[in-house]
């Protein structure tokens, strides 16, 4: 038998201000390249972007609220950022901006997920899966969507479990968690 969880993201204001991060960064940039420029159709078109950035700004301000709004913001940032990059730097800043831009989506998107089974515990983050054995474990509890993994190295582990489809049944999750680690014994 196998039991699948997926645990709630705490993250999400962490990513919100990497998103902000690069706002400003983007701004201040703009700003500067427009105090440089020599050519004014070049100033001229620096000072329409930072003025879609404050009018995009600010209707993010009051959409806020919004269930999307903060992907639909970073969206048409996104959009606008990489228009600044090609246009103003070329083509490699705009393919590592796109690359980082990719990163932090793929990132924000995946869920860490807890499978166990008959042989083990998998954990599978972002970037990799790890793997414990049941003999590496003193003992397994799911009480109120919180799930705590002991070890015998004395190691913690506790995270919050997102709502799920399927109710899993805390009684016979835990029964299962005893009969696998008295097994190894």
């Amino acid at each position: 038998m196998n039991y699948n969880f997926t645990l709630k993201d705490n993250n999400e204001k962490a990513y919100r201000l990497f998103i902000w991060f690069l706002f400003f960064l983007h701004v201040v940039a703009a700003g500067i390249f427009a105090l440089y420029a020599t050519d004014k159709n070049v100033r001229l078109s620096i000072y329409i972007l930072l003025g879609f950035y404050a009018l995009i700004s600010s209707v993010y301000f009051f959409l806020r609220k919004r269930k999307k709004a903060f992907e639909m913001f970073s969206l048409i940032m996104a959009l606008l950022y990489a228009n600044f990059w090609l246009k103003h730097v070329g083509v490699i800043a705009l393919f590592i901006f796109i690359a980082l831009f990719l990163f932090v989506t793929v990132v924000q998107r995946k869920k860490v997920t807890i499978i166990f089974s008959d042989k083990d515990i998998r954990v599978s983050g972002v970037l990799k899966t790890i793997i414990y054995p049941w003999a590496e474990l003193e003992y397994v509890i799911l009480k109120d969507g919180l799930l705590s993994i002991n070890f015998k190295s004395d190691k913690l582990i506790q995270a919050e479990i997102a709502e799920q489809s399927e109710v899993i049944s805390e009684i016979e999750f835990n029964r299962f968690c005893a009969v696998q680690l008295q097994n190894i014994v």
